[in-house]
C-alpha cells in the first residue's frame, strides 16, 4: 500500500489521522453535520496548494455549512475522511472542488458537495484579489 500511496499520500493519510472528528461530534466547538462550521475549526485545517509566493494574505473562510453524514454509512456505523482540494476564486468562491483521498466514495461526495456552497474572503497578491488552491481534510464519525 506504501508504494501505491506514495509520499503524498501518506502525508495526508497522516494529517487525517491527525484530524479531530469534523462530523458527528457533540463537542460544540466541533461541527455537525449541516450545521455552519466554525471559522476557527476551518482556520485550523485548511492548508494552501498554491505557493505562498503567489499572494501577500491567504484566503479567509467566512462561513459554510458542514457535510452531512453519508446515510449508507450511517446505517452500517462505518466511520472515514475525505480530503478535499478547492480553489478560492477572486470573488470568494469555491471552484473545482475534488476529492483527492477518502475512504469510502460517499464521504468525498459529502465533502465535495458541502465545500461547493462555502463562501472566503478572497487571497489579496498586492491588494488585487487572486485564485488559490486550498486542501481540507474531514472525519466523519457517527
Amino acid at each position: 500500500m506504501r508504494k501505491r500511496l506514495g509520499r503524498r499520500g501518506l502525508a495526508i493519510l497522516r494529517l487525517v489521522a491527525t484530524t479531530p472528528f469534523f462530523c458527528g461530534c457533540a463537542s460544540n466547538e466541533l461541527a455537525t453535520e449541516g450545521s455552519p462550521m466554525p471559522e476557527k475549526q476551518v482556520t485550523a485545517y485548511i492548508q494552501p496548494v498554491t505557493s505562498s509566493s503567489a499572494y501577500d494574505t491567504p484566503p479567509r473562510f467566512l462561513r459554510g455549512y458542514a457535510p452531512f453524514f453519508p446515510t449508507r454509512e450511517a446505517t452500517t456505523h462505518h466511520w472515514g475522511y475525505a480530503v478535499v482540494e478547492f480553489n478560492v476564486t477572486a470573488d470568494g468562491r469555491t471552484s473545482d472542488v475534488r476529492p483527492i483521498l477518502a475512504t469510502a466514495y460517499s464521504f468525498a461526495e459529502k465533502a465535495v458537495l458541502a465545500v461547493q456552497n462555502w463562501q472566503f474572503a478572497p487571497a489579496r497578491k498586492n491588494g488585487q484579489p487572486v485564485v488559490v488552491r486550498m486542501r481540507l481534510p474531514f472525519t466523519f464519525r457517527s
